[in-house]
This record gives C-alpha cells, sequence and structure tokens, in this order.
C-alpha cells in the first residue's frame, strides 16, 4: 500500500469548467483596465464644461454632479469588477492546487511577479530599474486613488459651481 495520494482524474466537464472560470477571469480583468480609461474620457468632458469660463452657473452645476456621480459609480464598478476577477483567480488557483498543474493563477503568481521586479532592481540596465519601482505599487491601487482624486476635485467643482460661482468665471 502506497502513501501517496492518487492523482486527480480529470473529466472532460472539470477541464471544460476550468475554462469558462479563466475566460471569465479574463473578461474581468479587460473590463477592469478598460473602465478607467473610459472614465478619464468622460470626466474630461465634464470638467470641461463644468470649468469653462462660458457656461453657466446650471451648467456648471449640472456637469459637477454628473462628474460627481461618475466618478463614485466608476469606484464602485472598478472596485466590483476586481473582486470578481479576484474570486475567479481563487477558483482558478485552488483548481490547479488540487490538480496538480502549475499555478498560474492566484497569489502565488503575484509572488513571483514581485520576484521578477525584485530582481529588475539589480539590473544593470536603467530602464528595468525604473520599471521596478512602478512594479512596487499595485496597479489597482493606483486606479483607486486616482477615481477618488477625481471624486474630490468634482466635490470642489460642485461646491465652488453652488457656492462661490463668480470664482470659476475668472
Amino acid at each position: 500500500m502506497s502513501d501517496e495520494s492518487p492523482e486527480p482524474v480529470e473529466s472532460s466537464d472539470d477541464l471544460e469548467q476550468y475554462a469558462i472560470v479563466a475566460s471569465r477571469r479574463q473578461q474581468w480583468d479587460t473590463l477592469l483596465w478598460q473602465m478607467p480609461t473610459m472614465v478619464l474620457t468622460g470626466e474630461a468632458f465634464l470638467f470641461t464644461i463644468s470649468l469653462g469660463a462660458q457656461t453657466s452657473q446650471t451648467g456648471r452645476i449640472i456637469a459637477a454632479t454628473l462628474s460627481l456621480l461618475v466618478a463614485l459609480s466608476s469606484t464602485h464598478s472598478l472596485a466590483s469588477h476586481r473582486l470578481s476577477e479576484l474570486a475567479d483567480s481563487a477558483w482558478l488557483h485552488e483548481y490547479e492546487l488540487a490538480h496538480g498543474v502549475p499555478e498560474l493563477h492566484g497569489l502565488s503568481w503575484r509572488s513571483r511577479r514581485m520576484g521578477i521586479v525584485a530582481a529588475q532592481r539589480e539590473s544593470a540596465s536603467f530602464t528595468d530599474r525604473l520599471v521596478s519601482h512602478t512594479g512596487t505599487m499595485r496597479s489597482i491601487v493606483v486606479w483607486f486613488w486616482t477615481m477618488a482624486l477625481i471624486t474630490g476635485a468634482a466635490i470642489t467643482t460642485l461646491v465652488l459651481a453652488i457656492g462661490w460661482p463668480r470664482f470659476l468665471r475668472s
């Protein structure tokens, strides 16, 4: 009798389910990074209106309010897409562990990525060393705080449009 645990038998249903979840995780990841680009375009348009010299006070208030709503809902969507992507990534990682296949998802992948970042710090290439510094802060954190700053700017613009409209006309 052997102490080794038996190799899990993979059915075509198992592999199909893995492929479906992997595809869905990719969809969440794509949405996660497409959304900020589209939001920045819309926010730029709304800020152009709300800060434009020829815009009426009512127009400023409406544009600033819309800018605030878009920023808040975008931050929520960013978080939601990230959580969905993380949930699928965790499921895929658990599947990989259970079936003895290479770990391509989850925290082990992040650790591998951070190892590459650390190795780049030792590189002779100036560019690699610069890239290693950007790799220490995760993009999701950068985008989350960017959306928080846009939210703050929208609040400030709205407060100015309501309380000090002459300030925005100058």
